[in-house]
């Protein structure tokens, strides 16, 4: 949805800025966080809390659109989009390339180049019929060979890693039909079909050949594709410039002197730079995966109890820790599934929201009370009263998080519980988790688009930490596969259970100078999309 930014002080700023005006736990968790921790120490300085607010609905006036897009390019990480770890580059990756289907902001997978979808009565086989009349920029006609020499490449990077978990087999029928076989009952196939399609062969090269509605030119400049399938240029430029940046500061100031029109950012990211000027831009937000949740060791003297665990969802001010920590740049959520997904049950959410009456009655029904008197709960461990409490440990490489930690502890302890959080450097952190080293952990894992939490309950899984995996829990992930409407049972135990904390789903930001483009529908991963665009494949 687009939101647009107007503040008080917008006057005043743009008379002092005369130029601003038309810019695996963590191995899942930002396929970015290289390019975060290379640029954190040049940003350090320049690093601002992001507002609360994050976007009024207030227009200023009608800006006139520039003749040619700027969009910033970190050169040094390249166009390929199966080994570019640059989060800047990814929104020129929506002008360049399409996928089959691409995940809307409501989550539901919108076809792009393929025309239609058919499910095998057992749920094991799914065909996917490509659309007629797609061509890639050398002029190549679209095959599904090309799509599963595509698949070959997606499955085997870094940044689709672990999502086709449930494939067999991703074959060819034809030239515009691809069969698909998994080892599982599968009712969302096309939600994981979200990556770029490349022609076959051209995977290796620093711009493989696409079907985008742009095209690279040597010189850094792409230009409408003539035959594009879609028809005329979706933003209504017929050259869009690639202005070459190197650190978020660069990019946050090249947009506000108005070298670039268009920032694809991460606003909770290390590299963070805090965009000023309000009154000249307007703000998109862009949907992820990326959830941020209270993990628990279920070997722990005090967390083996899940009532105990399951009390501290009741203690966690969501809504506080989006505005305050994350600046409104994420969706608070009491389940495993965001708000606006399909498997979100907002009646079964609003059980387990803040609530001091139900975190009480939990405490009770564990048993559990100052038995010391000393100001701090006690539960009764082999015989001995023990504190509730322990160590909640956390990745010291997003600032975001270790506030975030800090404040669910606080308001932890603020009712007698005894949480230290302990911050740790990246190798200690996944360390910890992989050794049981903690009480409880404060995570960030980038799921896959159908939100399979296989990860924390399957043996071996890539988030079963403390202990977590679960014969049963795991047939409800995959009772959730076959069928989204089982989603209410899988979270409900979760949450019930208490076997993590959900706490909220990050969103991403796509600032645009004002004026620059029209209304655009931010889908997942391809963020330059058109409304128009959007209204039309839906």
């Amino acid at each position: 949805m687009k939101r647009r930014i107007s503040f008080v002080l917008a006057l005043a700023l743009m008379l002092t800025m005369l130029g601003g005006c038309s810019i695996s736990l963590e191995r899942l968790t930002s396929f970015f966080t290289r390019e975060s921790q290379e640029t954190a120490q040049d940003d350090s300085q320049s690093q601002e809390t992001p507002p609360e607010e994050m976007a009024s609905e207030t227009v200023l006036t009608e800006t006139q659109a520039p003749e040619v897009l700027c969009l910033p390019y970190q050169k040094d990480y390249g166009l390929n989009p199966y080994t570019c770890t640059s989060f800047t580059n990814r929104a020129i990756f929506s002008l360049l390339y399409e996928p089959l289907y691409a995940m809307d902001s409501q989550y539901i997978a919108q076809p792009v180049l393929a025309a239609d979808t058919a499910i095998s009565e057992d749920g094991l086989t799914t065909t996917i019929t490509l659309r007629q009349g797609v061509k890639f920029h050398s002029g190549a006609s679209l095959t599904a060979e090309d799509v599963v020499y595509s698949y070959t490449l997606a499955r085997d990077s870094s940044y689709y890693d672990g999502r086709f978990r449930h494939f067999t087999s991703v074959a060819a029928q034809g030239t515009d039909t691809l069969i698909i076989q998994t080892d599982t009952s599968y009712e969302s196939v096309a939600l994981l079909l979200d990556f770029p399609i490349v022609r076959s062969g051209s995977g290796e090269a620093a711009v493989p050949d696409g079907t985008g509605a742009y095209r690279y030119q040597n010189g850094d400049v792409l230009t409408a594709f003539q035959q594009w399938w879609g028809g005329e240029s979706p933003l209504g430029y017929e050259r869009v410039e690639l202005t070459s940046c190197t650190t978020a500061t660069d990019i946050r100031d090249k947009f506000e002197y108005g070298t670039v029109n268009l920032v694809y950012t991460d606003p909770n990211s290390t590299a963070y730079a805090t965009f000023h000027n309000e009154s000249d831009y307007e703000l998109w937000s862009c949907p992820t995966t990326v959830m941020q949740y209270v993990g628990f060791n279920t070997n722990s003297d005090v967390f083996s109890h899940s009532a105990i665990r399951a009390a501290v969802t009741f203690a966690i001010d969501r809504e506080t820790i989006v505005a305050k920590d994350l600046g409104g740049f994420a969706e608070a959520t009491s389940l495993p599934a965001p708000p606006n997904s399909p498997y979100y049950d907002a009646g079964l959410a609003a059980d387990f929201d803040l609530d001091l009456s139900a975190f009480w009655a939990l405490m009770e029904e564990a048993q559990v009370e100052d038995y010391t008197e000393d100001g701090l709960l006690d539960v009764y461990v082999d015989g001995y009263p023990e504190t509730v409490g322990g160590t909640m440990i956390v990745s010291a490489g997003s600032a975001q998080r270790v506030e975030t930690a800090n404040r669910i502890a606080a308001a932890l302890n603020d009712l007698g519980m005894e949480i230290t959080v302990q911050a740790l450097d990246e190798e200690e952190y996944r360390n910890a988790l992989r050794y049981g080293n903690f009480d409880l952990y404060y995570g960030e894992v980038r799921l896959s688009p159908t939100y399979d939490l296989g990860i924390f309950f399957r043996e071996g899984g890539d988030a079963a930490y403390g202990d977590l995996s679960n014969s049963t829990t795991f047939n409800l992930c995959a009772a959730m596969l076959e069928n989204s409407g089982n989603a209410y049972d899988l979270c409900k135990r979760v949450m019930e259970q208490g076997y993590f904390c959900p706490v909220l789903y990050k969103t991403y930001a796509l600032y645009a100078t004002r004026g620059s483009v029209q209304s655009l529908s931010p889908a997942l991963d391809w963020v330059i999309r058109p409304a128009t665009t959007a209204a039309a494949e839906s």
